[in-house]
């Protein structure tokens, strides 16, 4: 599966732009603020219905106009696949599929796996326990079928919940029947969670065998109770046990919406430990392999989208993460304000499209920046 055709239309300070992409690397490049991390914006906004940048619409929108399209031919092996997302500035969505409109936004996110990694990404160490949630969960939607109703279940029964307890409802009566969904949902999720963050660790750890400020990385999944056993007995009682304090703040403490994901270094908290640099290594061999398990297991190309790949990178760490970057299997889209930043890393036998962007106008170059 790859992204083989964008086209953009009044799309941030894009007036209009038709892109054909190459299926292995892509160099979009240009000094800052000409509008290349715009079509990232517009590749992440295909498959999460948003933007990484804002949560305005208008703010996606080109100054003066209604609204702004984005549209996408995806191949899938013999297949293509049609996808288009259009959004006004009082933020009402339109997504057609193949023509069909679509009525959630996870049928195109399901379609196409993409991951990010801006100089903004750093939360994912630094950020709260929601960071790291939906950066595991996110592998795990598109390894595990049944995850995406399961979870969705769980936060009906967890609104209801907490909707009794907001109301300051006293009678343990009116929990029984959420709290046994609660439970049951609960160890689904950490089941599914387990299974997927030790794939991931197999493939993590294979990825940085050879980083020697790596060695010893160990991914624990905090479950978000007392989980020893992950039996439906442990949270239950643990749920009668915290009911006054739930009842205090007015919502559920416990359960997999507070699950958290430790990454440490030879026992200790990797953002305490490692630099900068090392961190950013890190948060690429994450990424990269998340990737490669979503390929391996769940069957899908990913699209790996990096902003600003040089940012706060010596070149030691660059040529590490494009040691990480030849063992993927995904399509590559990649940010730069030179190609002499990125290019003299790539080997020669690696197909490449660049495209160079200045006052929102997209071409298509050659190495030497003459179009093609």
């Amino acid at each position: 599966m790859a992204l083989q055709q964008l086209q953009l239309s009044q799309f941030r300070n894009i007036e209009s732009a038709q892109l054909s992409f190459s299926a292995d690397w892509n160099l979009i490049y240009g000094a800052n603020g000409s509008g290349k991390t715009s079509v990232l914006e517009a590749i992440y906004l295909l498959a999460h219905g948003r933007s990484f940048r804002t949560s305005k619409a208008h703010k996606v929108i080109r100054h003066e106009q209604a609204l702004y399209t984005v549209f996408a031919r995806i191949g899938a092996g013999a297949q293509q696949i049609a996808l288009g997302v259009q959004r006004d500035r009082a933020g009402d969505w339109l997504a057609r599929l193949n023509g069909e409109k679509v009525q959630r936004v996870a049928d195109c996110a399901s379609l196409l796996p993409v991951q990010l990694i801006t100089p903004e990404s750093f939360r994912l160490f630094f950020g709260g326990p929601k960071e790291r949630r939906q950066f595991f969960d996110m592998g795990l939607f598109h390894v595990e079928h049944q995850f995406y109703e399961v979870w969705m279940r769980f936060n009906k029964v967890l609104k209801q919940r907490n909707a009794l307890l907001k109301s300051r409802q006293t009678n343990a009566e009116f929990y029984q029947f959420w709290d046994q969904q609660f439970v049951e949902l609960a160890i689904q999720l950490q089941s599914m969670r387990v299974a997927y963050i030790e794939l991931l660790n197999v493939e993590l750890q294979n990825l940085i065998k050879d980083v020697p400020a790596l060695l010893g990385l160990q991914l624990e999944l905090v479950a978000g109770w007392n989980c020893r056993e992950n039996k439906a007995a442990e949270l239950t009682q643990q749920l009668r046990d915290s009911f006054a304090m739930d009842l205090r703040v007015g919502y559920s403490q416990l359960g997999p919406q507070k699950a958290d994901l430790r990454v440490k270094v030879r026992g200790e908290y990797a953002d305490e430990l490692l630099s900068r640099g090392q961190l950013k290594v890190l948060l690429f061999s994450l990424k990269i392999a998340q990737s490669n398990v979503i390929y391996r297991s769940g069957h899908k190309q990913p699209l790996l989208l990096i902003d600003d790949l040089a940012s706060e990178l010596d070149d030691q760490s660059k040529r590490q993460i494009f040691n990480f970057l030849y063992q993927l299997n995904s399509q590559v889209f990649i940010t730069a304000i030179e190609t002499s930043q990125v290019l003299p890393q790539i080997s020669s036998d690696t197909e490449v499209a660049l495209f160079h962007v200045e006052h929102g106008q997209i071409e298509r170059t050659d190495e030497n920046g003459r179009r093609t």
